[in-house]
């Protein structure tokens, strides 16, 4: 009896060992300590090879800023001006930094732009909780774009970036157009495409991405871009993502497009990658974007109601009109919905 009882309590303790295992590496991804983001591809360009900054990529001047990210923390941020009186966001991946964005700074204040990029905040020290903190530098960096005066923002974000946007438009940001490269819809979901994770024993499974939630400071299973879409509000919404995709499945970018309405736009790239569309079709890629944000940005375009009823078909859709989600507000997140809670 006392035996059984002692082998019955070393396996709940590796059980529970095991699982905690995989819920830290879930908050502490391996390419974090190798100083990586999760982007990947055949033209992905070594993270150290590019230039260190706008004036060294493209000749053009910036400010070096910082924004709060909560808790007393801050990011590192770059200001690029421009002759636009539209600015874009950009917004980079899981571990990702401002010089993950220079190929898209570049296009874009090359057009004439106010371009605004900001860190993640993600390192192998602190680690990721895959958007969900994250998302409230994308918040204050929208604060500070406001503050400068500009009324009409766009944004721009990868990976993780593109699902913080979603999830802070849903919560009372106030983006006129939004281009997603490469989000999850849901974040467990994504997890569970992972081999290591998907051959678990579906018991040890649910334990792991349970625990992981201590981690990330918010339940996983309620962390779902998807469902933020479906109150994104006025803002146009643009997602691309690659067919081969091993890391989001092609199938969660159609399922953001379908939550966010008729009037969203998906384009699937014929690429392998992660993130990588502006490395692989960089041309198409400038002028799709260039071409979203020009319709959906210009002063006085008409705001609307999205419809977001009868979302059956994933294919593409044209391009929402533009407006801003109404009024500001703090972010509230509860039971897997998104809503904006009116300041007090």
């Amino acid at each position: 009896m006392l035996l059984g009882c002692a082998l019955l309590g070393v396996a709940i303790i590796l059980w529970i060992a095991a699982a905690t295992l995989l819920a830290y590496r879930i908050h502490h991804p391996p390419f974090l300590e190798y100083g990586r983001t999760d982007v990947y591809g055949p033209h992905v360009p070594e993270r150290e090879s590019g230039p260190p900054d706008p004036r060294a990529a493209f000749g053009a001047h910036f400010e070096s800023l910082t924004v709060a990210v909560g808790g007393g923390k801050t990011v590192a941020g770059w200001f690029i001006k421009g002759g636009d009186s539209a600015a874009i966001l950009l917004v980079p991946p899981v571990g990702g930094t401002r010089r993950e964005m220079l190929p898209y700074a570049k296009f874009l204040n090359q057009a004439g732009y106010p371009v605004m990029a900001i860190d993640s905040g993600d390192d192998a020290s602190t680690g990721t909780s895959w958007g969900w903190s994250e998302r409230m530098g994308v918040l204050s960096a929208a604060s500070e774009l406001r503050r400068r005066g500009f009324t009409r923002i766009g944004a721009l974000g990868v990976s993780e970036g593109g699902a913080e946007i979603i999830m802070v438009q849903a919560a009372g940001a106030s983006f006129s157009a939004i281009v997603s490269d490469s989000a999850y819809g849901s974040l467990v979901g994504m997890f569970r495409q992972v081999p290591s994770i998907a051959g678990l024993n579906p018991a040890l499974e649910r334990t792991a991405l349970w625990e992981a939630g201590f981690f990330l400071g918010h339940s996983i299973l309620e962390i779902e871009p998807e469902a933020a879409a479906r109150s994104i509000g006025e803002a146009a919404l643009m997602v691309i993502h690659n067919r081969g995709d091993r890391i989001v499945p092609v199938s969660q970018a159609e399922a953001i497009t379908q939550a966010a309405g008729s009037g969203a736009e998906l384009w699937i790239v014929e690429s392998g990658g992660h993130g990588d569309a502006v490395f692989e079709h960089p041309d198409e890629y400038a002028k799709r974007v260039l071409g979203f944000f020009a319709k959906n940005l210009q002063a006085g375009t008409p705001a609307g109601p999205r419809d977001t009823a009868g979302r059956t078909d994933g294919g593409a859709r044209p391009a929402a009109r533009a407006g801003r989600a109404a009024g500001r507000g703090n972010l509230t997140f509860s039971a897997g919905s998104y809503r904006r809670a009116a300041c007090s």
